[in-house]
């Protein structure tokens, strides 16, 4: 069974990066945003252990544990059926009835990393894969370069597509000739300050508990994260019997709370996707969410002297990619108490180009949309899980 929710948060919100933070040799723990799929899944995870069992030592010893949890949840060591299969940022729309059972919302998009600002102007253009290229680089040989075939000077995007906007851009439609998105499918600069959230530090200082005192000299500030009203995350769950329809839960850092109820949203639609991708033989996949590869960028079903790779029904041929630096996502082991090993992520917004060997749109969809591309460590086991790597394909 599967459940579709959408979490509001109660309170600000801190979702620490990976650098450590030590008091006396640190002063300032930064926020990232949106919180890595890891956060959410374990938060409900935990949701669900302490509302149909509650008593965490036994679950950690494996004792008396309902078998029905164990089968959803895992143990300490394992997962269990539970799985994230998708994770936005959403906000909700406005509805006549406030008070309906199911909440309506509206997806925002991280922004792909081949879309590029021409400076100054405030104007997004999309970058395409070049076979002739007029600089030598470092790339790896066999891929192509990126460009714009306009004298413009550009510099790198950042922000948020709406629904319209990454409808467009798996489309590869342009607004107009001079850019590429309408305004209004766009979030970016001061617009996400005012549509989705904003920054809060604050000061503090350590306490002597024992002496009933501060700590000389250790003082910081820690970056919380307070969402616009109506903005939270939609989230996705498959492999869930036991999920209350509605709770309260713990999320992030110092467990802010959270409440979800059930909820429903749009869904990308594929039909001229499809179409121009059979036509084309060419196709791109962009991240959702971070993915992790056991080759850093390169995925492992693709061969790293050919670039060719299968995937179900298709073969592919790996053209070109547009990256960004690569996030770092470790966490803490409650039940061994001990931090986990940090790994480096590609970032969602990472955008893969192919060309199609095999298949069609058909089986593009059915190989790539939505489904995990993600691929699990022995030190950071079962990603895709976890809401990693979550893809949606895109013509080009």
């Amino acid at each position: 069974m599967s459940a579709t929710i959408f979490i509001e948060p109660l309170d600000v919100l801190l979702f620490r990066d990976g650098k450590p933070f030590t008091g006396g040799e640190d002063h300032l723990a930064r926020s990232v945003f949106p919180p890595p799929p890891s956060t959410v899944y374990a938060a409900i995870r935990s949701h669900l252990l302490s509302h149909h069992f509650g008593r965490f030592e036994a679950f950690r010893e494996g004792r008396e544990v309902p078998p029905e949890l164990t089968e959803e949840i895992g143990s300490p060591s394992d997962f269990g059926a539970l799985e994230l299969r998708r994770l936005l940022v959403a906000r909700k729309r406005e509805v006549a009835d406030a008070h309906q059972r199911v909440t309506s919302v509206e997806l925002f998009y991280p922004m792909p990393s081949d879309v590029a600002e021409v400076k100054g102007s405030g104007r997004l253009v999309l970058l395409k894969p070049v076979e002739q290229f007029p600089v030598r680089t470092n790339l790896p040989p066999g891929l192509q370069h990126l460009w714009l075939h306009r004298d413009a000077p550009l510099e790198a995007a950042s922000g948020w597509l709406t629904e319209r906007g990454m409808q467009r851009y798996l489309e590869d439609d342009a607004h107009s000739p001079d850019a590429f998105f309408a305004p209004q499918e766009v979030i970016a600069g001061d617009g996400v300050r005012e549509v989705i959230f904003t920054r809060e530090e604050r000061t503090g200082i350590a306490r002597d508990r024992a002496r009933r005192s501060v700590r000389e000299g250790l003082l910081y500030s820690v970056e919380y994260l307070r969402l616009r009203p109506g903005v939270g995350f939609f989230a996705e769950f498959g492999g869930t019997k036991l999920l209350p329809e509605s709770g309260v839960i713990n999320l992030g850092g110092d467990r802010r709370p959270a409440h979800y109820r059930p909820a429903q949203a749009s869904t990308l639609a594929l039909d001229r996707v499809k179409q121009r991708i059979g036509e084309r033989r060419r196709f791109k996949l962009v991240l959702t969410t971070p993915a992790l590869f056991e080759h850093g960028w390169r995925p492992q079903w693709i061969d790293g002297r050919t670039l060719e790779g299968s995937r179900g029904n298709v073969r592919v041929k790996l053209v070109a990619m547009a990256l960004s630096k690569p996030v770092g996502i470790g966490g803490f082991d409650l039940a061994r108490q001990f931090p986990k090993p940090v790994h480096r992520f590609v970032p969602a917004g990472s955008v893969y180009f192919f060309e199609l060997l095999e298949g069609d749109g058909d089986a593009v969809a059915e190989a790539f949309h939505e489904k995990s591309v993600s691929e699990s460590l022995t030190t950071f086991p079962e990603t895709a899980r976890q809401g990693f790597g979550h893809p949606l394909i895109g013509a080009w």
